[in-house]
């Protein structure tokens, strides 16, 4: 299309050019025949003047085509470079959506791994007060088990006093209990033999008075008798 149209304007163009130039020939051809004799006329003037009115007219036509055919040129290029301008744009606006799109994904996948950063910060800090308290727990149970260990000792140690003083008292009950019963079985010897003896003094006491009443009726008898 630019080639017909730089085509069209050069024909144009050459056809002006030939018209004015063959013109012009003529014009000035009658005006050197007609007025030989002057050198110079009014009439060559306007025609001189209508000569230069027709080159800058064919100039001022000729600017105006390659004007016109730089313009049409630029607009056809600049169709194309607007579409690939357009489909360039339309690919950024792609990428961008897909940008925004991974961004928007990336955001929630960080809120999510905060959110699981923050439970295990809470299950931690939980850990952390269920082991203070085990520790506590645990020292007041070792401190309980000391003072358990110190009493049962101290008790260790009354017991090993206590059983010294129930040896020791089993020994002072078993000499006071020997020395007791040799003392008892003295009195018992003792006490025997006194037995013995008032059985033997009442056995003389009964002797005594069974010969004591055989000679009062012996008396008696011989009383009667008499």
């Amino acid at each position: 299309m630019m080639d017909r149209v730089m085509v069209r304007v050069s024909s144009g163009k050459g056809a002006l050019s030939s018209r004015f130039s063959g013109g012009r020939v003529a014009a000035v051809a009658s005006a050197q025949a007609s007025n030989a004799p002057s050198a110079f006329s009014f009439q060559s003037f306007l025609y001189l003047l209508m000569a230069l009115c027709g080159v800058f007219l064919v100039a001022h036509f000729i600017f105006t085509a390659s004007e016109s055919s730089r313009a049409l040129r630029s607009t056809l290029r600049s169709v194309p470079n607007e579409a690939i301008l357009q489909a360039q744009l339309l690919d950024k606006e792609r990428e961008i959506e897909k940008l925004k799109w991974e961004i928007d994904q990336i955001r929630n996948g960080v809120n999510l791994k905060t959110q699981d950063i923050s439970k295990r910060e809470d299950v931690i800090s939980q850990l952390q007060a269920k082991a203070a308290l085990e520790h506590d727990a645990k020292t007041k149970a070792e401190l309980a088990l000391t003072e358990r260990a110190g009493a049962l000792h101290e008790c260790q140690e009354q017991k090993t006093a206590l059983a010294g003083e129930v040896a020791q008292c089993h020994f002072d009950l078993k000499a006071l209990l020997s020395g007791e019963s040799h003392r008892v079985s003295q009195r018992s010897a003792a006490a025997l033999n006194s037995m013995n003896n008032i059985a033997q003094n009442q056995g003389q006491f009964v002797g005594e008075g069974d010969s004591e009443q055989s000679d009062g009726r012996q008396a008696y008898r011989r009383r009667r008798r008499l």
